[in-house]
């Protein structure tokens, strides 16, 4: 027994991929992650390159309702700020700017006097050092304010400060002074509040600029009043936000887009607050994310829809299921239209052909399995239709109709014309919908002419894939079956020209194979069509079996098991030239299978006459194919021995012909020819008595024509010379009652 998985000499697992049941998980899992990619791209909004102040060049409508976060701020912003706030006074407010200001004004003052004294001294001693002792000492003083800035915050240049030390005059800082110390206190009278604090500030800087101080004074002050000022009335905290919060919270000032709701035009200039709502609904390329929720759900969804359709294949559609060949049809017939319903719904869900699936399953696979996966493939576009009502209905209604319409299409032209039912299905489940919905006329005729061409192309797309599916995957089609069985395909037309015994032979046999695969419920078309290739191995050597023989029978001359090793080497020769012509896998197993492991009765005998020995290998005189492992395969066996017999019969009754049929059942049954078929003692007694309404209608009673009766009393005279071979043939039918078909003649 094969396991799934193994040790390696490590002992590690190793995975068995030519486990049937690992291959059927490998098919089902690369079906659910390529689904899930399709769905999950189909689902995401399309995406739109916009920049802030550009044109809009396209039309979008919201997805779903969705709120204006900036204009909603701003309402809100406006309605707090519309409130007027409680204030108090701050005490001591203008003695703390004061005393800042004078500070720094004592410190100027003091740095620049130490300094004056400190160069004035050395200017008596007259040092030949001075200018490095002078830099020295400016150092030290700029270093002195700096330190004390960094304290207060003020953020002086260097130059600045040694302008304050050492360029400026006495008379010009004593009225920078004044002029600070003036327009502080001025300010400071005023309200000043945290909110309005930067224009008191800028208000203090205007009038330093317009003051008489040189320039560089003023940008000092300039930089001064930046540090300088405090509030002098705050807010009633406590009683202000609450009033503010009320304002602000109200639900007035929400501005909301509602889904369908146009967002912007084309034309339209793209504002912060509409690139704002693209960027919240991820509709913008250059600000897109992953949604990790939506892809969650998506996949939640898929794997349920997954689950379900194995469950109803393991108990409705077990052969499709334990079919690897089938699985990988259905994964890709599923795959196929999702990907088409991805590019599709974004011009109109109505258009998406999702009756492809159900018509190619339903012709190729199962009708059963055709409605289920209807229902799976509507639930899974309908997510990235975003719950389309119409399409979910159509999908629905129109599919599950086209799954019955297209089962027993047997013909191109019937598939044609129930493409053309499906699509009047399309209107007459559309038109009610949108009448319902109260839409206008307008809607309901092009819903109705979109509906119509869905119905018509999904029936020339599904007519135009049958022949390459069929033939990629080795599935039988009535349509295909047809197909070879027209006399003008290669193989029966050679068959025709090169064999004709054969040929003829293949038709009477394709008779009876379909009449008796009916009688026990099996694929008649079928039947036929795999009698008329059963013998198509026999174009290699056609002169070697006596249907077509017109000249001298060349076994003469050959040992009996070399003859029985040319005659059993038809049904391999039948399988090169089947695989060579691309015959489909159903016919190929039953030109393996039409003769079974039968033996060839005639030359085994002949064998044993002519060595006169008990030690005749039997093996060496049975045919190395395959016993019948389906009714139709079954069938074809039976009536190929029949028709050989009953035509080798010297006297055709009625009772001696049925007699024979039943024999030669009987002795196949007994053989183990049929154990491995599903053919019961009933399904045997059925396939005789159709085998009989046959051979009733070729061979019935005929009254002779008078003037050629002495005619065929002297053939019958004939007859009794007749050669060795048929004398063996007709031995055989009385001894044996084994199959003699025309490979076992001579």
């Amino acid at each position: 027994m094969t396991k799934e998985k193994k040790k390696d000499a490590n002992g590690n697992l190793k995975i068995n991929f030519k486990d049937k049941r690992m291959q059927r998980i490998i098919i089902a899992v690369f079906t659910l992650i390529i689904a899930f990619s399709i769905v999950l791209h189909g689902s995401t909004p399309k995406r739109y390159r916009m920049t802030l102040d550009t044109k809009s060049e396209y039309d979008i409508t919201a997805p779903r309702d969705i709120v204006n976060t900036i204009k909603t701020e701003q309402n809100s912003i406006e309605a707090a700020e519309a409130e007027e706030p409680e204030m108090k006074e701050i005490r001591d407010a203008s003695i703390l700017v004061m005393n800042k200001l004078t500070s720094f004004l004592s410190l100027v003052n003091r740095t620049r006097n130490n300094f004056n004294k400190t160069i004035s001294s050395l200017e008596l001693e007259m040092d030949d050092d001075y200018d490095e002792l002078f830099e020295k000492e400016l150092e030290k003083a700029v270093l002195s304010i700096e330190e004390r800035s960094e304290e207060t915050g003020y953020e002086f240049s260097e130059e600045q400060i040694i302008y304050l030390i050492s360029e400026a005059e006495d008379e010009e800082i004593e009225e920078f002074e004044n002029v600070m110390m003036e327009m502080i206190s001025d300010i400071m009278i005023e309200d000043i509040t945290e909110d309005n604090l930067a224009a008191r500030i800028v208000e203090l800087q205007n009038n330093i600029s317009n003051s008489n101080l040189n320039q560089e004074l003023k940008n000092i002050g300039i930089i001064v009043s930046n540090y300088i000022l405090k509030p002098n009335r705050t807010i009633d905290t406590v009683a202000t936000r609450i009033k503010k919060e009320q304002a602000y919270n109200d639900p007035a000032n929400i501005v909301t887009i509602e889904k369908g709701q146009r967002i912007l035009s084309v034309g339209d200039t793209v504002t912060e607050d509409k690139l704002k709502i693209l960027e919240e609904l991820n509709l913008l390329e250059t600000k897109s994310r992953f949604d990790y929720l939506l892809a969650l759900a998506i996949l939640t969804i898929l794997v349920m829809l997954l689950l379900l359709l194995i469950l109803y294949m393991n108990n409705f559609c077990k052969k499709v299921l334990y079919n690897r060949n089938d699985l990988i049809l259905l994964s890709i017939v599923i795959l196929l239209t999702l990907f088409i319903a991805r590019w599709v719904h974004e011009y109109s869900t109505l258009l998406i052909p999702i009756f492809l699936a159900t018509m190619l399953i339903s012709i190729l696979l199962n009708v059963k399995l055709a409605l289920m996966v209807n229902l799976v493939l509507t639930i899974a576009i309908s997510i990235m239709t975003n719950g389309e009502f119409k399409f979910m209905f159509m999908a629905l209604i129109s599919g599950t109709f086209s799954a019955f319409l297209v089962s027993r299409a047997n013909q191109r032209n019937k598939l044609t014309i129930a493409g053309g039912m499906i699509a009047l299905l399309n209107v007459v489940a559309i038109v009610p919908i949108n009448l319902i919905h109260k839409s206008g006329w307008n809607t309901i005729l092009q819903d109705g002419a979109i509906v119509l061409v869905n119905g018509l192309i999904s029936t020339v797309f599904t007519i135009g894939l049958l022949p390459t599916l069929e033939s990629t995957f080795n599935i039988i089609t009535p349509m295909r079956l047809l197909e070879l069985g027209n006399p003008n395909q290669p193989l029966l037309k050679r068959l025709l020209t090169e064999a004709p015994g054969t040929y003829h032979h293949s038709l009477m046999v394709g008779n009876l194979a379909e009449v008796g695969a009916e009688a026990v419920g099996g694929n008649a078309l079928l039947a036929r069509v795999g009698a008329y290739f059963h013998d198509i191995g026999k174009l290699k050597r056609p002169n070697f079996f006596s249907e077509n023989q017109m000249t001298e029978n060349p076994h003469h001359k050959m040992t009996p098991n070399l003859s029985a090793l040319v005659i059993t080497s038809h049904v391999t020769d039948g399988m090169e030239m089947a695989k060579k012509y691309k015959i489909p896998l159903a016919i190929k197993d039953i030109i393996l299978q039409h003769h079974g492991t039968t033996l060839v009765a005639y030359f085994f005998h002949k064998a044993k006459k002519s060595e006169k020995s008990e030690m005749v290998d039997e093996s060496k005189f049975r045919y190395e194919g395959v016993k019948p492992k389906s009714k139709e395969g079954a069938v074809v066996m039976l009536a190929d021995s029949v028709e050989a017999a009953v035509r080798s019969m010297p006297d055709k009754t009625e009772g001696k012909i049925e007699g024979l049929i039943r024999k030669i059942i009987k002795d196949k049954l007994n053989d183990g020819q049929l154990d491995h078929c599903e053919l019961t003692l009933k399904d045997l007694d059925g396939i005789a008595k159709s085998f009989m309404k046959v051979f009733s209608g070729f061979f019935h009673a005929r009254e002779e024509y008078p003037n050629i009766k002495k005619e065929v009393q002297k053939n019958e005279k004939g007859d009794n010379n007749k050669s060795d071979e048929s004398e063996e043939a007709s031995e055989e039918i009385a001894t044996t009652n084994e199959k003699l078909s025309t490979d076992e003649k001579s």
